[in-house]
């Protein structure tokens, strides 16, 4: 043989050495000690909505044997009446068989749930399990939920007048608008959980009145109660207030994780405030705590904190007063370029109209203005043509880098940029440490129309009177 044919000879030698490697499967172990492990060995979901989907939750499955094993079963308990789902790395399933799992390696489970309405006040457990059976071995995952019943409002448009009840919470899918003249009371102790992008509102010389009481709050939020959305803002629309509703009060409510709070819009013919809003907590929003357009809103033991642009944006003009309210900004999803709270009375319409209206009065009482940015006050005026533009801060405590030396008469009274001290602003407590300069500087005048705090406690109960919503304790 010449050299040339050994040359060939070895070459295919070599190619077919390399393609039986290729083809040759890693062998499947029967050893019934070689199980799986879990990334965990229960999955547990927080309170869900009946007909309300959960969130995705995941484990891990593990082969830590060198030897590949046959998984030949992956099968939820329940079966298809489970109101839990499986996907088993991106394939959804009741069951399956026959999942080669190579030594060292693992696999994604992922788990959610729907819970079936159940006419009940009361929530009520639900369990299942993701049995896994491997070389005769069965093993389990556990699944737990709590599932929840309430009352649905879909599109609602409410002509009549109505008091929710509070045996369980309210789920609000699109809108709920109150119309007609009528009157849409929400009283304490209701929960309301708005759906993605809904809103509550008030129109057409209507009323929204949510009514809740000390330690027994009306809690407005988003749908999903899982632990990793406590917190998460931009879960919902807003509460609207149209120029067409009147005598609209928030009184002792906890309003959190939507776009925009409370959304009033202008005053029209009515008398009296469009709003009324008071020993309220606002936060989390993608907008604005309180967001007024041309309004009239009334402000008193507020705490409006962790907004995307504005805690207070008072746009367009109006008329607007806030007693012992705090407004503190630590927004930290993003960058904030935006101050606290925005004073403006014009807006555009186009390149060249500009819409001016009369802010006739922004009075900021014994409140604290603050945040993280270097000014929380913004002053945006445009009065050509005498439009008015009148706001005045007295006894107040505020972060701003303006000169004030011009405008003296519109700042009474005020400390500027001194730290209040909260006394824990990741966890959204912004009540007074005993060191903060905020303690004593409030006017007793001024708190004679407010001898509560936002605790419910009486104000100068140690002989002096603090700014802001908290009195010290």
């Amino acid at each position: 043989m010449n050299k040339s044919l050994l040359r060939v000879a070895g070459i295919f030698s070599i190619v077919l050495l390399i393609a039986l490697q290729g083809c040759r499967r890693d062998p499947i172990t029967d050893d019934p000690n070689a199980r799986l492990a879990f990334s965990a060995d229960t999955v547990v979901f927080d309170t869900v909505f009946t007909t309300v989907g959960s969130a995705t939750r995941q484990f891990k499955v593990y082969n830590r044997n060198s030897s590949t094993v046959n998984i030949g079963s992956i099968r939820l308990a329940g079966g298809s009446a489970s109101p839990f789902r499986i996907n088993v790395d991106g394939v959804p399933l009741v069951s399956t068989g026959d999942i080669v799992l190579k030594g060292n390696d693992s696999i994604y489970v992922f788990v959610d749930v729907t819970v079936n309405p159940n006419n009940s006040t009361s929530p009520i457990m639900i369990s299942d399990s993701i049995i896994f059976e491997t070389n005769g071995n069965q093993q389990r995952v556990m699944l737990y939920a709590v599932g929840q019943d309430a009352y649905f409002h879909y599109y609602e448009v409410q002509t009549g007048n109505a008091i929710w009840p509070v045996d369980k919470p309210h789920v609000v899918y699109g809108y709920v608008i109150a119309t007609n003249c009528s009157k849409l009371t929400i009283p304490a102790g209701a929960r309301v959980h708005m759906h993605r992008n809904a809103v509550l509102a008030a129109d057409s010389c209507a009323t929204l009145e949510i009514l809740g009481a000390h330690n027994n709050p009306v809690r407005v939020m988003g749908t999903r109660l899982e632990a990793e959305y406590r917190e998460e803002p931009g879960q919902w629309g807003y509460i609207w207030l149209s120029t067409l509703s009147k005598n609209n009060i928030i009184d002792w409510a906890e309003i959190k994780n939507g776009t925009i709070g409370v959304l009033s819009d202008s005053l029209g013919a009515s008398a009296n405030p469009t709003v009324r809003i008071s020993n309220t907590t606002i936060r989390n929003m993608t907008l604005a705590g309180i967001f007024g357009r041309d309004s009239w809103v009334e402000g008193e033991n507020l705490v409006v904190q962790n907004c995307a642009e504005y805690c207070a944006a008072l746009a367009y003009g109006g008329n607007y007063q806030f007693r012992h309210c705090t407004f503190g900004n630590y927004w930290n999803i993003g960058n904030r370029t935006t101050p606290s709270v925005l004073l403006n009375n014009w807006y555009k319409v186009d390149e060249t109209t500009i819409v001016r209206r009369n802010l006739t009065t922004a009075d900021f009482e014994n409140c604290i203005i603050y945040g993280d940015k270097d000014t929380e006050i913004g002053l945006d005026s445009n009065t050509t043509g005498g439009f008015q533009y009148e706001y005045r801060f007295r006894n107040c405590l505020i972060k701003t880098d303006y000169n004030l030396t011009p405008v003296a008469t519109r700042f009474v009274n005020v400390t500027v940029n001194q730290d209040p001290q909260f006394v824990n602003i990741s966890d959204f407590d912004l009540s007074l440490r005993n060191n903060s300069p905020a303690r004593g500087l409030g006017d007793p005048a001024i708190s004679a129309f407010v001898p509560f705090d936002l605790r419910n406690q009486l104000r100068a109960a140690d002989g002096v009177y603090d700014l802001g919503a908290y009195e010290y304790q």
